[in-house]
């Protein structure tokens, strides 16, 4: 088996609520826990102030530091979107405190080896507006360790070299897997124990004995001398994911930016659900007051279920630069509304048939993106031999009935508002610039008895001296005035 562990360092931080009044990255600000700080922005470390020193040290160093309590639940729904957002390399997922840890010995051919699953797994990272410590190791306790230790030489694909690299982690880096109690601390420096090399070379009875069973069993996890059982991330039900904007988004641009923060998340939920959206929600949060607006709520709808982020992030661009804000936003959310069941495509040597129909549907979606839905239909037949009563026009996106379907006869492709009256010669030839010769036998239609809008016409193809299709028809009412020609449409 081979690991990929993604840790986040500067989580804490990360987490806050940077919309907030009062936080700004330009400000000295740390996270405190306990009375302990566990992270601090530049500023701060600028004056002194580090993790794990008490909030009182702190502040005797840096006055002016605004010390933030820590939100261990806004630092779930990071791990989680980090997590949702690697699901497109591998569905064997564990959630850690402070990250992820990805199986991926199945996924190595497929991504062409573990450098590419490394640089793939960074900017899923970097989509994300996470910073991220990578490693790799046989192991899942070895990956984690070398990832949360500090060391510069972080991979390892084979146990011998694992082994090398975990002996030289401080014993402070078990941390991150065991919280080691004073005395366990206490008695490690006491013999010189700096590193995990010193810690695995005692007598394994007395390391038991001192140290505790749990430790010497993450150790030989680690080392990958005893098996490590793990359960699998399995991601939420239904898809709904906030995020709160570092500063307050007055144009699209920024909006777009965080959209684009959460769609490799979604993404990850879809495919780890195999499935395919169909419809989105887009939640914008307005600042609230005294009389705070209601959230906007932004619709797209696909023609074609989809799991392209490129495409989704094409589409927003073009809704959200044509939707005028009615106060600045603060958090948006992205939610899942409908889905469908969608298990891939398969590879195909040649291009398949259809594909221009793939792209007929993404032209239908950036449009009704741009234009707002009910700005762009579509003709649909209607159970009706008169042309002008034949079709219909239908948003693009409306369920229609199967069972309608075009008349067989050749119908054009263009139908004047209202039928134009033509004029004939001495042979009773219809004119229209110029004499029009037919090249059909007469198409008769004589429908209307029902609603009081009788019609009898013979309809013919006509070719003019241009050589243009057009398509005219003889009216035979005992009413008709002039010579009965009309033109009604144009052939493309």
């Amino acid at each position: 088996m081979l690991w990929i562990a993604l840790h986040l360092p500067q989580l804490p931080l990360q987490a806050l609520p940077w919309s907030r009044p009062g936080l700004d990255l330009a400000l000295p600000v740390a996270v405190a826990e306990q009375h302990r700080l566990l992270g601090a922005t530049r500023p701060a470390r600028a004056l002194g102030v580090q993790a794990g020193q008490s909030v009182a040290t702190a502040l005797s160093l840096a006055s002016q530091l605004v010390v933030v309590p820590r939100d261990t639940a806004r630092e779930a729904r990071l791990v989680e979107m980090l997590a949702l957002s690697l699901a497109a390399l591998t569905p064997n997922l564990c959630l850690m405190a402070s990250g992820v840890l990805l199986e991926v010995q199945a996924s190595l051919r497929l991504f062409g080896g573990i450098r590419r699953l490394l640089q793939q797994a960074q900017e899923l990272a970097d989509r994300c507006g996470l910073q991220v410590r990578i490693a790799s190791a046989p192991t899942a306790h070895a990956a984690w360790l070398l990832a949360t230790s500090g060391i510069v030489r972080r991979r390892a694909l084979q146990p011998r070299t694992c082994a090398h690299r975990l002996d030289r982690v401080p014993v402070a880096a078990l941390h991150a897997l065991l919280p080691l109690t004073q005395r366990q601390a206490e008695l490690m420096e006491a013999l010189g124990m700096q590193r995990l090399g010193d810690l695995r070379a005692l007598p394994r009875a007395g390391l038991q004995r001192r140290l505790g069973r749990e430790l010497a069993l993450i150790l030989d996890r680690a080392y990958g001398d005893a098996p490590d059982p793990r359960r699998w991330f399995e991601p939420p039900e239904r898809f709904a994911m906030k995020r709160e904007l570092m500063q307050r988004a007055d144009n699209a641009e920024v909006l777009v930016a965080a959209v684009q923060v959460l769609l490799p998340a979604l993404l990850g939920w879809l495919q780890l659900r195999w499935e395919a959206a169909t419809v989105l929600v887009l939640r914008l949060g307005h600042e609230h007051g005294r009389e705070p607006p209601p959230d906007t709520v932004l619709w797209l709808q696909l023609s074609t279920p989809s799991r392209d982020m490129g495409q989704l992030a094409l589409l927003w661009r073009e809704r959200l630069q044509r939707h005028a804000l009615i106060a600045p936003v603060y958090e948006i959310e992205l939610v899942l509304e409908a889905s469908v069941p969608h298990g891939g495509q398969a590879g195909e040597l040649l291009p398949v048939h259809g594909q221009a129909d793939g792209e007929h549907a993404a032209l239908l979606d950036r449009l009704v993106a741009r234009l707002e839905p009910e700005r762009v239909q579509r003709w649909w037949p209607v159970a009706d031999h008169r042309p002008e009563k034949a079709q219909r026009a239908l948003p693009v996106h409306a369920p229609v009935s199967p069972s309608m379907a075009p008349p067989s006869p050749p119908r054009p492709s263009w139908l004047l508002p209202a039928p134009l009256p033509l004029a004939c010669n001495a042979q009773d030839q219809p004119l229209h610039e110029g004499p029009l010769r037919l090249h059909s036998r007469p198409e008769r239609i004589e429908v209307g008895w029902h609603d009081d809008a009788l019609v009898r016409r013979d309809y013919h193809v006509a070719e003019g001296t241009d050589h243009r299709l057009r398509w005219i028809y003889r009216e035979h009412r005992p009413s008709a005035a002039g010579s009965g020609w009309f033109l009604h449409g144009w052939f493309g």
